[in-house]
């Protein structure tokens, strides 16, 4: 809503919607196996991520769950760090659960990063091999983003000065229905 603090995302208290959108709701499943295969840009100050959340005008539904969250400054070439987990923001019937872990891979090449979401929890996935479980889950219908964020505070000079664009590649993003 316009001039208020509630907008499509609420993960700061002082933010207020500056510009009003239309609600649109193309793909917002409940449940799934859901999964990228990217290649992340390797510059500090800039990340990519696939994360899905609840929706505005239910602020309880107002979790994400995040399959991939990849910084820059954390890529190598022999180990980059991945986040993946669940934020609660709004919803009071999750707890923040939200891993950084380093894996044996170059997150600046292609690699896949998924999630098997289910009512009783979520198994989280890098390159097709199960990497940990959260036994909580949203009970909701979430909507998919996915993004490259230049983070200002964590800019090196050299990130300043590499040429535009800076490019995250996604060769795909698939999205699997439950059957429960």
């Amino acid at each position: 809503m316009l001039g208020s603090s509630q907008g499509q995302h609420r993960f700061r208290d002082d933010l207020v919607v500056r510009e009003a959108q239309p609600t649109l709701r193309h793909y917002t499943p409940q449940y799934g196996y859901f999964e990228v295969r990217l290649k992340a840009v390797a510059l500090a100050g800039y990340m990519c991520a696939l994360w899905m959340i609840g929706f505005e005008e239910q602020p309880e539904h107002s979790s994400e769950l995040c399959i991939c969250e990849i910084k820059g400054e954390h890529i190598g070439v022999s180990s980059s760090v991945v986040g993946y987990g669940v934020h609660p923001f709004g919803d009071s019937s999750l707890k923040d659960e939200f891993c950084e872990e380093s894996f044996d891979i170059d997150a600046s090449e292609f690699h896949v990063y998924g999630a098997d979401w289910k009512p009783n929890g979520i198994d989280f996935y890098v390159d097709n091999v199960k990497t940990r479980t959260i036994r909580q889950s949203p009970n909701y219908p979430m909507q998919f983003m996915l993004n490259i964020y230049e983070l200002p505070d964590t800019l090196t000079s050299a990130a300043k000065e590499a040429p535009f664009p800076k490019t995250m590649v996604v060769d795909y993003v698939k999205g699997y229905r439950a059957i429960l």
